[in-house]
């Protein structure tokens, strides 16, 4: 019953912070949207965003232990990495897209099932990276 409880939350938690990353792109306010990607690491992953995305895709993601974890990091990643294409900044989105989709990768290897949303942002991520 917690474990349910705890993977509602997690889902929920993540599905109102895209929905405010989306509004905030869509309203142009890059760094509202970046301080947002920080403040939901610490407050539903409960660590630094930096330290986080510091590491590699199979550390970080053995660091989290739960493939929702991973791919509610995965979904982050990818949500700097289209801010930072937006900024005019290529190159820097690139290495965030990369690391998305080992993130990605990496929930899959720990049994995650990519549906909705998140199978399309791995289809899309296969794409850019």
């Amino acid at each position: 019953m917690i474990r349910k409880d705890y993977i509602e939350r997690l889902i929920e938690q993540f599905a109102a912070a895209f929905a405010a990353l989306l509004k905030l792109r869509r309203e142009r306010k890059p760094e509202e949207a970046q301080q947002l990607i920080r403040d939901t690491a610490l407050s539903v992953l409960g660590m630094e965003y930096s330290a986080l995305t510091m590491a590699d895709a199979a550390s970080t993601a053995r660091l989290l232990g739960h493939p929702l974890r991973v791919v509610g990091l995965a979904r982050l990643v990818a949500e700097e990495g289209e801010l930072l294409h937006e900024q005019g900044e290529p190159a820097r989105a690139t290495l965030r897209w990369g690391l998305a989709l080992e993130l990605f990768l990496e929930a899959q290897a720990m049994g995650a099932t990519l549906e909705g949303e998140d199978a399309r942002v791995l289809a899309e991520l296969r794409k850019k990276v």
